[in-house]
């Protein structure tokens, strides 16, 4: 939304938001209605976390491929945050699983969006891989990516990228493939 805001005020800002949401889409492997469709969701999950009444539902990160949902992010043990997410997700229309990856604590932010600025970094260096196909959070060093893309092998070379990078504890992949 910051993005867009600023994009306001700057044409600049603006028209290269406009062309890399227009790119984005038009290189994404699903079909238009089905971008559409998994947009809407993460938006409702998203607003619905946000307004949660649960302590940490706000800092838990949604994204939606298909109607399949992944939930990541810090859950404190004991904490019913988790369980809140998942119930909101599931009771969003549309949905038609919920996956998730959660982890109990977080030693440094800095370190986590170091790592992910890390692993962006390489993804967009290898002309190979498509970056905006695959979203991507750092938890506590555990990578957790999220995508379609066109076959097995290309989903194992995100991976294979995340992995090369110092500070990574784990990768999991939520990476479909068409």
């Amino acid at each position: 939304m910051l993005a867009a805001g600023l994009a306001g005020c700057n044409p600049y800002l603006a028209a290269t938001t406009v062309v890399s949401q227009t790119y984005d889409a038009a290189t994404d492997l699903r079909s238009a209605s089905t971008q559409e469709a998994d947009i809407q969701i993460e938006v409702q999950i998203k607003a619905a976390l946000l307004a949660s009444p649960v302590k940490g539902t706000s800092g838990i990160d949604a994204w939606c491929r298909q109607g399949i949902v992944v939930l990541a992010g810090v859950v404190p043990s004991g904490s019913s945050a988790g369980q809140e997410a998942v119930r909101l997700a599931r009771e969003t229309s549309g949905v038609k699983r919920v996956q998730t990856y959660f982890v109990s604590n977080r030693p440094s932010w800095t370190s986590d969006f170091e790592t992910k600025e890390e692993i962006r970094a390489v993804l967009v260096a290898d002309p190979s891989l498509m970056s905006g196909r695959v979203d991507l959070g750092v938890y506590a060093g555990h990578v957790v990516l999220v995508g379609v893309v066109a076959s097995r092998q290309k989903a194992e070379q995100f991976v294979a990228s995340a992995r090369t990078i110092s500070g990574v504890v784990s990768v999991t992949s939520f990476i479909q493939t068409i």
